[in-house]
């Protein structure tokens, strides 16, 4: 079975967390948000690559934004445009890798309309229920999404592609935000995948979605 936590492992268990503190009615709204603006535009930008509704660009990734000042928590305009190049690399490998189960997640999920993307936060939900939380699934979660991004384009709904970018970001900055923070958010990102030896470490998949029945055993299945 697919293990994408062993394949791209690493990194330690998020740990339990206790109950967050609730917001005073009458507080002030925070500062902006660094590390889901970053996360947004990053994991945005890339799955419009994918679909080829952006072409990849040496440019900027984000002029103006990144890392500017009063953005706590963003990071650097240097390191979001080395982590769009990790991602490029890895998350393309990964669904070259298992584009089968891929295939047949998108098949159980039935995506034909924006309202539809309501069921990747299933996924998003099911790939960390038991806990674990490391790069490897991240990638897993962003990859996925790239895949269903180009359906979307296949299938006309490309303006869809915002809102499943948005989907999957509040689903790793929301429930996840301890956790990316301790490992260093996306420079973290990037040096882990610096040293990893992706070809070495990603097992076979040819078994895929055969004799899977189900979107339980599809989901189970995408995190073992």
């Amino acid at each position: 079975l697919w293990r994408p936590e062993e394949e791209l492992d690493g990194c330690e268990p998020e740990p339990e967390r206790g109950p967050a503190a609730d917001s005073l009615p009458g507080t002030p709204p925070g500062p902006p948000d660094g590390l889901r603006q970053d996360s947004l535009e990053l994991i945005s930008r890339y799955l419009r690559e994918v679909a080829g509704e952006a072409q990849p660009s040496s440019k900027k990734l984000f002029p103006g934004l990144l890392g500017g000042p009063g953005r706590p928590g963003a990071a650097g305009d240097a390191v979001m445009e080395k982590a769009l190049e990790t991602l490029r690399r890895v998350g393309d490998g990964v669904m070259r890798k298992h584009e089968l189960a891929f295939q047949g997640m998108l098949r159980k999920l039935e995506i034909q309309q924006e309202e539809d993307l309501q069921s990747v936060v299933e996924v998003a939900a099911h790939v960390f229920s038991d806990g674990v939380t490391n790069w490897g699934r991240v990638v897993t979660l962003i990859a996925f999404g790239a895949f269903v991004a180009k359906h979307l384009k296949s299938i006309k709904q490309e303006q869809s592609i915002s809102s499943l970018a948005g989907i999957i970001t509040d689903a790793l900055v929301s429930s996840k935000r301890e956790w990316l923070e301790s490992q260093g958010g996306w420079e973290g990102f990037v040096d882990f995948f610096r040293v990893e030896d992706l070809e070495g470490s990603i097992r076979n998949v040819l078994m895929a979605f055969a004799g899977v029945a189900g979107l339980g055993a599809s989901l189970a299945y995408m995190i073992r």
